[in-house]
């Protein structure tokens, strides 16, 4: 495979000691296209000089198909489970390393650590970890990180367990909060950070100047899902370019975020549980799900059931109390059930 004759700047992987390329592949899109399209767009952004593909058991065929597209070539592999006991998350190295036609991941991941008590699974006694610590001294995985969306357990996962060498957080112009505590608290425990949704999950009108900012961000990587050939280019091509930003792009990032910010959902969970049963966090992100992972994923989490029970919302504004972000959370609930009224799968 042909590379650019510019290469993507490269940063530590915190104490892994992996260089990663700023630029790395989000692996969730993929899923959604022909195997042949899959591929090929995997191929396009390694061609680019991507060294960093991060994909997840979670993302059906995700795994299979960058493990297809890259056999035999050199580069970072970073994946993940949801499994939290000992037994069930070695399985899943198991089957990883086959989907990726792997002996070794570089990077193996707990998916999904957004409360307290799921950390504590991890780490208790017969809990994945002890699953991942087997799987390293076997030399299945070189390293060990942790994912959420939920920061104020990231940073008590980085604070308790230093066993942790990476972090994936949401990060982006308007998902700003892990540059307050959890990504100071990375750069001193020499914990890489990785940037997930660096373009908002599709929300933003100016995808490539928002993952721009990230990259002037304290992160170790950014992970944009690249969903064709395309996004790859044109994704990759921001890792190629003068990072820094202009004024005026910085301008433009400060209105983006003033019209934005006030109405994204950080997916933090603190608006539930609703006393009357509406499930808030699956009802606000159905578009950006079904556009990242498609209707069939959507409905498989129970939308169909949610939306009826949502559209009997009482709006007696306790979410409004809970959420730290002051979303007017009625109101969006009847903005985003209007739009699954335009879609006939989820009438």
């Amino acid at each position: 495979m042909n590379r650019p004759a510019a290469s993507l700047p490269t940063r530590r992987l915190g104490k892994t000691g992996l260089e990663a390329t700023i630029i790395g592949f989000g692996g969730i899109p993929i899923q959604l296209l022909s195997e042949a399209e899959a591929i090929a767009t995997v191929r396009r952004a390694y061609e680019m000089g991507v060294n960093f593909f991060d994909t997840a058991r979670a993302y059906t065929t995700s795994e299979e198909r960058i493990g297809k597209a890259l056999e035999g070539r050199e580069y970072i592999i970073a994946t993940k489970s949801g499994a939290r006991e000992a037994e069930g998350v070695y399985a899943e190295v198991l089957r990883s390393l086959e989907n990726l036609r792997r002996k070794q991941i570089d990077l193996y991941q707990f998916h999904g650590v957004n409360s307290d008590e799921d950390l504590e699974k991890v780490l208790a006694a017969g809990g994945a970890m002890e699953g991942l610590r087997r799987a390293r001294r076997e030399g299945k995985i070189a390293h060990i990180g942790i994912t959420g969306h939920r920061r104020e357990t990231l940073v008590k996962a980085v604070q308790i367990c230093d066993e942790f060498e990476t972090v994936q957080v949401p990060f982006n112009i308007v998902e700003e909060e892990a540059a307050e505590a959890l990504l100071p608290l990375c750069g001193r425990n020499h914990v890489g950070s990785i940037a997930m949704k660096p373009a908002g999950g599709g929300n933003f009108s100016n995808a490539p100047l928002s993952i721009k900012w990230t990259l002037n961000q304290p992160i170790s990587v950014a992970i944009p899902g690249m969903g064709n050939l395309a996004e790859a280019e044109e994704d990759v091509a921001i890792g190629l370019g003068e990072v820094r930003l202009t004024a005026a792009e910085r301008a433009a990032c400060e209105e983006m975020k003033s019209e934005l910010g006030p109405r994204i959902c950080r997916r933090c969970g603190y608006c539930e549980p609703c006393p009357n049963g509406v499930q808030i966090f699956l009802i606000l992100n159905g578009r950006p799900i079904m556009k990242r992972m498609g209707v069939e994923r959507y409905l498989s989490w129970g939308a169909k059931e949610a939306i009826p029970v949502a559209r009997e919302c009482q709006e007696c504004g306790v979410c409004i109390t809970k959420c730290p972000y002051n979303l007017p959370i009625p109101e969006l609930l009847r903005e985003a059930l209007a739009y699954y009224e335009t879609l006939p799968e989820l009438r």
